[in-house]
């Protein structure tokens, strides 16, 4: 693909054009096969195109002891990456969890997720650690391309978008900047600073008024930013801070915050649509939400997940969990195991250790499974295998049951 800022160079599958009020017939979705950044599609929207059958059986697990995962793989040509918190980055292979290549830093751990992109004849994997340091590593060999130096803890995976010159990464950092690096080089090509730290992943989208990135801060606001300038043309307050993802759909984006509140925003707009207040006072939102044609879906620290009404905030369903829920949801495609008629559900995980598939219209649980460790972070799907890793360093991979 050559052109405009802000195209995926993995590519999502599916942008709808934006409706006049603001949303989308269906939400950017991931490739079937791949799982190339931390909500599966630059759009944040946590949506695969892949289909499952129910029920899911395991496939294999890994167990890397004596580390802890706390972020949600991510997913390419058959091989899973992650990073553990005491600093090892693993590629593994989808089929059964073997090798593939492992890097270990110094000091330094890896709560961020990493982001497969192309350029050239090449596949680089970007992931950020604790100590604000970027690298990017041949996907193939392990071998390091790159380094960046940022001055803050990379909470957040990296986005990987096109542009005029070449693919591009946006990363942020607790040093409050977004830094957009060139991904053959790894050269600086703009900087944004904000208030305070950037804890998400930076989400892009076509609006009705261009190509934007959105960073929900925990300076209390929204920031809309140009992503060929990285000039802000819309900042919105929300009330306090967050370290969510937002999901996009249309000129719409959807999130949670600190405080307990789910917002819609119109980005174009750079106005609050609807705010939700959370059913369990004191609690926050840590999932970042997932969105379908007409709901949004989070995970609620309040043991909880719920959905939102894309148009209103109406609170559509609201299923309970044993543990908090602070893993992000990932929407999957499924059908029973009689072939029933295809249909959504939301993969879920809770701090309990429970995996769940909730149905994303009604959120009733279509399968379940108990994992004993729990998740900080969410699943990646691809090629018919859904992949979490746990908090007591377990790799699981689950596949479609025969």
């Amino acid at each position: 693909m050559s052109g405009f800022p802000g195209r995926l160079v993995i590519a999502a599958v599916l942008v709808a054009a934006p409706t006049a009020a603001g949303r989308t017939a269906e939400p950017a979705r991931a490739p079937a096969d791949a799982w190339p950044v931390a909500r599966g599609c630059i759009e944040g929207t946590g949506v695969s195109a892949a289909t499952l059958h129910m029920p899911l059986v395991e496939a294999w697990r890994r167990a890397f002891d004596g580390t802890a995962f706390g972020t949600v793989p991510v997913i390419a040509d058959g091989v899973v990456y992650v990073g553990d918190l005491d600093g090892t980055l693993h590629a593994v292979s989808l089929t059964d969890g073997t090798d593939r290549w492992s890097f270990t830093a110094e000091d330094a751990g890896f709560p961020s997720a990493a982001a497969v992109g192309r350029v050239g004849g090449s596949q680089l994997v970007v992931v950020g650690d604790d100590v604000g340091l970027v690298r990017a590593f041949d996907a193939g060999s392990g071998e390091i391309r790159w380094t960046y130096e940022m001055q803050g803890e990379i909470s957040g995976g990296p986005t990987i978008v096109d542009g005029p010159d070449g693919p591009r990464v946006l990363v942020g950092s607790q040093d409050a900047t977004l830094a957009c690096l060139g991904l053959a080089t790894g050269k600086p090509i703009w900087k944004h600073e904000i208030a305070d730290q950037i804890r998400c992943s930076p989400t892009v989208a076509r609006t009705t008024a261009g190509d934007r990135v959105f960073l929900a801060g925990c300076d209390g606001k929204l920031h809309v930013i140009d992503v060929a300038t990285g000039t802000e043309t819309a900042a919105v307050p929300i009330d306090g801070p967050t370290g969510t993802t937002p999901a996009s759909l249309g000129d719409h984006v959807f999130f949670g915050t600190e405080g307990g509140v789910f917002f819609a925003i119109d980005v174009v707009k750079g106005e609050v649509v609807w705010r939700a207040a959370a059913i369990a006072a004191g609690q926050s939102y840590r999932s970042s939400a997932a969105v379908t044609r007409d709901l949004a879906v989070v995970g609620f620290r309040g043991k909880a997940v719920e959905a939102f009404s894309a148009a209103d905030g109406g609170r559509a369903w609201r299923q309970p969990m044993r543990g908090r829920v602070e893993a992000s949801p990932a929407i999957v495609s499924i059908t029973g195991p009689d072939g029933a008629a295809e249909r959504r559900v939301a993969i879920v995980a809770d701090s309990a250790g429970t995996i769940a598939a909730l149905d994303a219209a009604t959120g009733a649980v279509v399968w379940d499974f108990d994992a004993g460790g729990g998740f900080g972070d969410g699943a990646a799907v691809a090629d018919g295998r859904v992949v979490l890793a746990s908090d007591d360093g377990i790799l699981w991979c689950f596949r479609s049951g025969d």
